[in-house]
């Protein structure tokens, strides 16, 4: 059993706090994703998991027990680093054998040969095995630093960005031979991203991790529909959740948002809870694939005027911009559908898909609703 538990852990650098009070469990045989932006802490993360940085506090385990005061070499972990960090005069064979030089991981030649060859043959690099690094595309680069980390049978294998030196298509086609061979794997997978499709793609369950601190842990699917913060929201989707500011308001029966000059109703289900927060100062949030953008008033009396500021064409998608008072939206719409540069729409927001938050904390108030708007 390898499951990872932080227990409490923080490290410092001096005044910097750059983890702060990290506690959660990584399951045995989890493919286990932390997403965050540049400096949120998680290069540090794997650092003190494969024993490169020591944490400040807490514990660290691993199947159950403490590794904080073991060596690199004594806690069985793997690494692939954001670079490559091939050894440009080895072989393709003799970087994915190099592992074995350290005398912990000791085998005869008959073995190491069985062992490279069988990790080579899995990752579709079995021909190259007598190629340089330099003789390597990208992709076959990669390749070669994976072999070299499973090679050796880790009990966790910690992955730092590993495909973001790639381009696009390559780092497509990775992310599916990552996904297709993790069973082939056999060990607890720490990854991490700051890439939204990534996380979600390959992660059993996700972290958001913001400035040293575990914002919110959860299936991709959970943490995709129900962001606990306003922090999670913008870290989840491609283009982002679409925020607008405004005060809680109930008249008629009906929760509305008001703003500057806008009373934008909310139909959600009564909820006695939301209340309490009536007269607060609220972000509604909603991403540009759950909203519907008309050019004629009349489809719904529940729209919201907006003036297009750009449309731009994706192939089979199109993203249109539109000004909301002060707030810019985003669109996911079809490229049939042209509208022009300052041009006035209306649009209905999906209901189902619409979040609330508290604009003070940045907390979600957690809705669910069912209509549309």
């Amino acid at each position: 059993m390898a499951n990872v538990v932080f227990d409490n852990v923080s490290k410092n650098y001096d005044d910097l706090r750059a983890i702060d009070r990290m506690s959660f469990e990584i399951y045995d045989m989890e493919f286990f994703v932390i997403l965050g932006q540049s400096g949120a802490g998680k290069t540090t993360t794997l650092k003190m998991v494969a024993g490169i940085e020591p944490a400040s506090e807490g514990t660290i385990l691993i199947g159950g027990n403490p590794i904080n005061h073991l060596t690199p070499e004594k806690r069985n972990v793997a690494m692939v680093f954001e670079s490559y960090a091939l050894y440009p005069h080895l072989s393709v064979y003799d970087n994915i054998a190099f592992p074995f030089h350290a005398p912990e991981n000791r085998k005869s030649n008959e073995d190491i040969e069985h062992s490279v060859k069988h990790i080579a043959c899995m990752l579709g690099i079995d021909q190259l095995l007598g190629r340089k690094p330099s003789e390597l595309s990208g992709g076959q680069r990669q390749r070669v630093a994976l072999g070299r980390a499973l090679v050796r049978r880790p009990s966790v294998f910690l992955m730092d960005e590993p495909l973001s030196h790639l381009d696009a298509k390559l780092r497509n086609q990775m992310r599916k031979e990552l996904k297709s061979m993790r069973k082939s794997f056999g060990t607890t997978i720490l990854y991490v991203t700051h890439d939204y499709n990534e996380a979600m793609a390959l992660g059993d369950r996700i972290a958001i991790l913001h400035k040293g601190k575990i914002q919110q842990i959860d299936t991709p699917d959970d943490i995709y529909y129900h962001p606990g913060n306003i922090v999670i929201a913008q870290s989840l989707g491609d283009p982002p959740m679409n925020f607008l500011s405004g005060e809680l308001s109930f008249l008629e029966e009906r929760f509305s948002l008001r703003t500057k000059n806008l009373f934008i109703p909310l139909d959600f289900v009564r909820r006695q809870d939301l209340k309490s927060h009536i007269g607060k100062s609220v972000t509604l949030g909603i991403r540009p694939n759950h909203i519907q953008i008309n050019t004629d008033k009349s489809v719904n009396s529940f729209q919201i005027p907006a003036t297009v500021f750009v449309q731009e064409y994706l192939g089979d998608d199109s993203i249109i911009s539109v000004k909301i008072e002060d707030a810019m939206f985003m669109i996911l719409s079809t490229p049939e559908k042209r509208y022009a540069i300052d041009e006035n729409v209306f649009l209905s927001l999906n209901q189902e898909h619409t979040h609330l938050f508290l604009s003070e904390t940045g907390e979600s108030l957690q809705i669910d609703s069912g209509k549309s708007i």
